[in-house]
């Protein structure tokens, strides 16, 4: 657990809150893309990850390893 700082009212809320006990104001912990800051993100499923392996066997290594993918500029991280 973290502390960050509300976008409203700058006090220090736990990372894992879904709003800020003093103002209300909701926290956004969405994932967000590393290269672009884009929070438009997905989880990569299981079943994908199986399918590129199948697919491309060795060549998917970068697609195993990571748990999430942008739909903007389709990083992977």
């Amino acid at each position: 657990m973290a502390l960050i700082k509300c976008p409203a009212c700058s006090k220090d809320v736990s990372s894992n809150a879904a709003s800020c006990p003093h103002c209300g104001e909701p926290i956004d912990t969405s994932i967000k893309c590393p290269k672009c800051g884009s929070a438009n993100t997905k989880v990569i499923s299981g079943a994908s990850k199986a399918a590129s392996v199948a697919l491309w066997g060795v060549f998917a290594a970068n697609k195993v390893m990571s748990k999430h993918v942008c739909n903007d500029c389709n990083h992977k991280f």
